[in-house]
């Protein structure tokens, strides 16, 4: 299975003038039509999201020869995608509904050594363990030809567990910053995007069963 995400922004005066639900049955009708696509999931981004775009798009295929987003949404939307491969996930809810999807993607600097960019990725997947509030998550490297190169990608219960707990947590600040902070020794990720929309239910979850049925 193939996993790709997106970051969606409004391409142009039709479009931008569409009230939202009719602009979001046109992504998604277009999205749904891709070949070996099997699971669809788009939600417009909250207030607060920065160095992204209008909406989330996420997607799964089916092992299907790469197709272009940019091509499919042409007139609708920029798109900014990555299709990526997992390299950890947790759950503590797959049965989660009604929650909150948050997607980071960044990139580590060209001169970055290995060293530091695993020990980034470890202490990124340290994170559920001091907060609660992450109650699924999932980090990739990405392997398309990208501006990013990782996505974090976590879901919450509520808006104030991401912008609460997880934003201001001191693990957050007193550690993890450390590979965001150019002023830093381990300075290691040079640019973010920063996006957080409303869930269904768990993407997550849903990822991983239908590996576990092609299996």
């Amino acid at each position: 299975m193939r996993l790709e995400t997106a970051q969606l922004r409004l391409g142009s005066d039709r479009c931008a003038g569409m009230a939202a639900p009719t602009r979001e049955r046109e992504l998604l009708a277009r999205v749904s039509e891709l070949p070996g696509v099997r699971h669809v999931a788009l939600a417009r981004n909250m207030t607060g999201s920065f160095g992204a775009g209008d909406y989330t798009l996420d997607l799964a295929f089916a092992d299907a020869p790469e197709i272009s987003l940019a091509a499919a949404l042409r007139g609708l939307a920029e798109v900014n995608s990555a299709v990526y491969r997992p390299i950890a996930c947790g759950q503590r809810d797959p049965l989660l509904c009604d929650g909150i999807w948050r997607t980071l993607m960044f990139r580590v600097r060209r001169q970055a050594s290995e060293q530091h960019i695993r020990a980034l990725e470890r202490d990124l997947l340290r994170m559920p363990d001091y907060m609660p509030g992450i109650v699924n998550w999932r980090l990739a490297r990405i392997v398309s030809a990208d501006t990013w190169t990782h996505v974090w990608q976590q879901e919450f219960a509520s808006v104030n567990d991401l912008l609460g707990e997880y934003l201001m947590h001191p693990f957050h600040w007193g550690w993890v910053d450390r590979w965001f902070d150019p002023e830093c020794p381990d300075w290691t990720v040079e640019a973010i995007s920063h996006a957080f929309c409303p869930l269904t239910t768990s993407l997550i979850a849903g990822h991983a069963g239908k590996e576990n049925q092609r299996s």
